[in-house]
């Protein structure tokens, strides 16, 4: 029951459209750019699981019709409002006809033995096909017209534009049912093709179109319902168009970006549609097409968007389920399990011990005050016992001057410094670390499907607990959801082998990036509070990857930029650009859950600069020692 409460894709593809509005976050629509609804090209990528399909399914006929339907309902209000914001709805009908192309259904299976320019035109041929076949399907959807019935259908009719442009080998209007046999023919006789996998040209009925004039008819045509024109905004939208072959995508975007239509366009595609050299060579600004990262997004808001829009998401799943919960206050964010108080203690008495010994004059002013201080929360006085154990283990190792005693400044917390002491007072004194519906969300990565995920595991304990307490909380302690996670994260960890291209170079190289920011984490002096969580290249090295790319297998590093585009394409490594001084680093940070696995922070914390060659060692499985290291 609970994994299908959060099965993602479920909700997604086969949900009947009512039930999917009513479970869609609304919050979802933040992503959207201000130009999301003007002619042109905007290009959604995230990790799977981020959430692309289920926004371009909000935008076809039948959400967009449930949600004006029961506008005035809960939860589909508060969905109305902010499409209405957006444009996308008027009062009584839809503004947008969204037209939903699925990028699987033979695409990719169009190749040798066919020769390229056969194949280059059978593939526009049955994208033209799909893209009338499916417009066609909208607007009856949009009209509440059968489909299926020929009388019904013949009702409408199909326009050119005053700015339509030569339609190519496409009928440039007509009657619903023409269009549609027209489609129906070009589908059938494409994919006969492919059932039969024929070698040669293909013969004479394999069809063949020069470009992907669908996307101009489109966007000029203009839609009749028994004579009267009804005005609707087509809106195209592509899916998972990294299932494409390459030169298949090359087309797509060429038709949508260098032709300039004037429809408006969306491209929906997992990163890993990029190669390595489009993941690792630096970034340019795109002149005809907007981007949107959806990780990064998320990850750029300084409030807390994500997790407001996670907690919405699952909470829906739940209420749909008829589950009377709200998972966010279901998880304890504090350590009040009555088992833990004895650990604290513990952790506590070992700190003032370590404080309490013979101290030089200079630290009066940091232990003294520590030391007095009530113990109203026993953890917070533990993490501020273990700050000052870090800022003396720093300020020791700057060296002291003969005969200071003017002491120093009690409130001296350089940043990161208070995190870092938790952490390694929960690791230290075995505490849990990973709890809490803020944590939970950090530790998904910004991807939905990984936060449904940890949701699915930690509903689990939220369901037992209501068995056993009828009547009281249902909260999870701390201790549960830290076991539950780290369950998880190990699982995650595991899955890296046969879940990601090259897998098993990459959980070498992962194995020995977590142990590095292990070991550097947890220094006594805490050198990169709150802790590391990633390693980094300069953007010479970054070059290098680039160019291995280009050069094949001939390159020494050729398979370790294979291995790095794959885990930034699976949310294994989340890549970001940083400023270091007047020069740049390409940092690689752990996915969250990885970060729990290896008992690292859940922040963004410090990276450790390597070598190419570094990684290299480490993607064959080699451990560098500190010295070897220090030469690489």
């Amino acid at each position: 029951m609970v994994q299908n409460i959060f099965a993602m894709r479920n909700s997604e593809l086969s949900s009947p459209d009512e039930e999917f509005a009513q479970n869609f976050a609304a919050d979802a629509l933040q992503v959207l750019p201000p130009n999301a609804f003007k002619p042109g090209a905007l290009v959604i990528r995230s990790a799977p699981g981020g959430g692309k399909t289920s926004l371009l399914r909000m935008f076809t006929p039948g959400p967009l019709e449930q949600t004006l339907r029961n506008h005035s309902v809960f939860p589909f209000d508060e969905i109305y409002g902010k499409l209405q914001a957006l444009g996308a709805v008027g009062p009584t009908a839809p503004r947008l006809l969204g037209v939903y192309i699925s990028s699987q259904g033979g695409y990719s299976e169009i190749g040798p033995p066919l020769p390229q320019a056969a194949a280059a035109g059978l593939f526009k041929a049955l994208l033209n096909a799909r893209i009338v076949l499916r417009t066609l399907r909208a607007v009856t959807r949009f009209w509440e017209v059968d489909y299926d019935d020929a009388r019904s259908l013949s009702r409408i009719r199909v326009m050119p534009g005053a700015t339509s442009r030569d339609a190519g080998q496409l009928p440039i209007d007509g009657d619903a049912p023409s269009l549609r046999r027209w489609a129906e023919d070009i589908e059938q006789r494409s994919l006969k093709y492919l059932d039969t996998l024929q070698g040669g040209v293909g013969g004479p009925d394999l069809p063949g179109h020069v470009a992907i004039d669908a996307i101009q008819w489109l966007g000029a045509a203009r839609f009749f319902l028994d004579e009267v024109e009804t005005v609707c905004t087509p809106l195209l939208m592509f899916d998972d168009v990294q299932r494409l072959r390459p030169w298949q995508r090359d087309a797509l975007f060429s038709e949508c970006m260098e032709h300039r239509t004037p429809l408006i366009v969306w491209i929906a595609e997992q990163t890993k549609a990029l190669d390595s050299s489009g993941v690792l060579t630096v970034s340019r600004a795109e002149r005809d097409h907007h981007v949107v990262q959806l990780e990064k997004f998320w990850g750029n808001d300084k409030g807390n968007k994500f997790q407001n829009f996670a907690a919405d998401i699952a909470n829906r799943r739940l209420r749909q389920a008829g589950i009377d919960v709200k998972i966010d206050i279901q998880l304890n964010s504090r350590l009040t399990d009555r088992d833990l108080g004895r650990k604290i203690e513990t952790a506590i008495e070992s700190l003032k011990d370590h404080l309490g010994a013979p101290l030089s004059p200079h630290y009066e002013a940091w232990v003294k005050p520590t030391l007095d201080a009530p113990t109203t929360d026993p953890f917070s006085l533990a993490v501020e016992l273990g700050k000052t154990r870090i800022m003396i283990a720093r300020d020791r190792r700057r060296g002291l001057p003969a005969f200071d005693f003017e002491g120093l400044e009690s409130d001296a917390s350089p940043s990161g410094v208070v995190q870092a002491a938790e952490r390694m007072i929960c690791t230290q004194y075995l505490l849990p670390y990973f709890y809490g519906f803020d944590r939970v969300t950090r530790l998904a990565s910004f991807n939905i499907e990984e936060f449904l995920q940890i949701c699915a595991s930690l509903f689990e304990l939220i369901h037992a607990a209501r068995v056993v307490k009828t009547g009281g909380s249902s909260t999870v302690s701390a201790s549960d959801q830290d076991a539950a996670i780290k369950q998880l994260a190990a699982r995650r960890f595991t899955d890296i082998s046969r879940s990601v291209r090259h897998g098993e170079m990459a959980q070498k190289l992962v194995q020995a990036a977590g142990r590095l920011c292990k070991e550097k984490t947890y220094l006594t002096r805490a050198p990169y509070a709150p802790g590391v969580t990633g390693f980094a290249i300069s953007a010479e090295e970054r070059i290098e990857l680039s160019k291995a790319n280009a050069a094949g297998s001939t390159s020494v590093y050729f398979e370790l930029a294979q291995v790095l585009t794959s885990c930034v394409a699976q949310n294994v490594l989340d890549m970001r650009e940083i400023k270091q001084g007047s020069r740049a680093v390409t940092v690689f940070y752990l996915n969250r859950m990885l970060c729990a696995h290896f008992d690292l922070v859940y922040h963004y914390g410090g990276w450790q600069k390597v070598s190419l060659r570094t990684l290299i060692e480490w993607s064959r499985g080699n451990s560098i020692t500190d010295d070897a290291r220090k030469l690489l």
